[in-house]
């Protein structure tokens, strides 16, 4: 799957979370600072990534996900665990 497909699905879970619209969600984006989330809503977004992608992070992993590029550095990490 291409890097720019998966921005696009982690911004839809994003924007169905946060309720900002997609094309509004930078790529560098920060979940606390530029998005407005506070730790439960950024947790949330990780866990929709995984309900999204059908793979599961690790705890100590999801809980330093601070950016939608490191979101999509995760998926891409793992994306190919999942599908493999």
């Amino acid at each position: 799957m291409e890097a720019d497909e998966i921005r696009r699905r982690i911004k839809q879970v994003i924007s169905s979370i946060a309720n900002i619209p997609p094309d509004e969600i930078g790529d560098a984006a920060s979940y606390r600072s530029d998005l407005g989330l506070d730790s439960l809503s950024a947790l949330e977004v990780v866990i929709g990534v995984e309900f999204e992608f059908k793979f599961k992070v690790p705890e100590y992993e999801a809980a330093e996900v601070e950016t939608v590029d490191e979101t999509v550095r995760l998926v891409e990490r793992y994306l190919p665990v999942a599908t493999g």
